[in-house]
């Protein structure tokens, strides 16, 4: 297999003369043969006498054990940790950037994390004993994902199984980046195909960025939606138009998912959450918002019914209040029994029956009484 190097270090320094070792991985983690070993000491010389490092990322991700010890040993360094998102850092990769004391982010930059997975081959002890390993990979993300964004475990878990892409403002809103950049060039990763293709939900720009890979060196390769450059011109420059108001971020899929998972736990509906999150379809807020209302209501009015089993059928239906009423009232009358105020006699009972007095009887005591 070809050894093809992902990672390259510079010496470089700051404004105030102090030295700066600066990292850039701009291709997947582990995956052509160079590993985490290798890297680290090149980082142990470069970094020897550096008072920060600079942690340059544009990578789809890879090996999650490699990733893991350059994290930790980013974590181990002495001096200050910037992690730098260039393009896209997504799986394996946004580990390592959360080693960062600091990230930073250009606006057009991606953070992506999810679940780890592997493909697994053997016996079915084999496959119990790798599902564990995931497990425990899983929460070692966990935990790095945790102690920089201060999210909890919770919502993590739930953004990780939804795959969440984030832009920098959804990163730093989630407590992901520190700090956001003006938007940059965004450079292609080479060799990435293989990589993305595992991904549920990529979004166009980071296909694009695949698409225009090739096999360029990182410095050479194509930016990615530029426009060309306007001709020059001799006409005195315009105004400057007024400012706008920034754009308000959309919340992304991952985001509301995690929204409605959270608000359903404290208001003890958690059984409703993936209903909720079907019948939205994860739209906007305002939609999410709207079916946990709805939902709320509906639970409301089964447990007062004392049928509080069939809300979670009713909100997948997409139920109005009204329509779940009628339904509720329906099932209750059917359950209840006519009323009857007339004693039935129990199957077993003793039947007792009376004979009243004959007319003939009655006729011959009187003739008898007469003579």
């Amino acid at each position: 297999m070809k050894n093809r190097k992902w990672w390259d270090i510079k010496a470089l320094t700051n404004a105030q003369g102090a030295a700066v070792a600066e990292i850039r991985i701009y291709d997947e983690i582990g995956f052509w043969g160079t590993d985490a070993k290798t890297f680290i000491a090149q980082l142990d010389t470069a970094a020897a006498n550096a008072a920060e490092v600079i942690v340059a990322v544009n990578s789809p991700g890879g090996d999650v054990f490699d990733a893991f010890a350059i994290y930790n040993a980013l974590r181990r360094y002495a001096g200050r940790v910037t992690a730098r998102v260039d393009g896209v850092a997504a799986s394996a990769a946004s580990l390592v950037a959360m080693a960062g004391d600091r990230i930073v982010m250009p606006e057009n930059a991606m953070l992506m994390i999810h679940n780890p997975w592997t493909v697994a081959a053997g016996s079915a002890a084999d496959l119990r004993s790798t599902a564990d390993m995931m497990d425990k990979a899983r929460d070692g993300i966990l935990a790095a994902y945790r102690s920089k964004s201060g999210q909890s475990d919770e919502d993590i878990v739930a953004m990780m199984d939804a795959e969440t892409w984030l832009t920098a403002l959804e990163a730093q809103a989630l407590g992901f980046c520190d700090v956001i950049e003006e938007p940059v060039r965004l450079a292609a990763s080479t060799k990435a195909v293989e990589i993305l293709a595992r991904f549920k939900n990529p979004p166009e720009p980071v296909k694009a960025l695949v698409d225009a890979a090739g096999d360029l060196p990182p410095n050479d390769l194509p930016a990615i939606d530029t426009p060309p450059a306007d001709p020059p011109s001799n006409d005195p420059p315009p105004s400057d138009p007024p400012p706008k108001d920034p754009p308000t971020p959309q919340d992304s899929a991952g985001v509301l998912a995690a929204h409605v998972f959270k608000t359903c736990r404290e208001s003890n509906l958690s059984n409703l959450a993936e209903s909720i999150v079907t019948v939205s379809g994860l739209r906007d807020r305002a939609t999410v918002d709207s079916a946990i209302q709805n939902a709320r209501e509906i639970a409301g009015v089964c447990l007062a019914a004392r049928l509080p089993e069939r809300a979670e059928g009713f909100v997948r239906d997409r139920l109005t209040l009204d329509q779940v009423r009628a339904r509720l009232f329906e099932t209750v009358t059917a359950s209840q029994q006519g009323v009857n105020n007339r004693k039935r006699p129990t199957p077993n009972a003793t039947h007792v029956s009376a004979e009243g007095p004959k007319a003939a009887s009655i006729y011959a005591a009187r003739k008898g009484g007469s003579k």
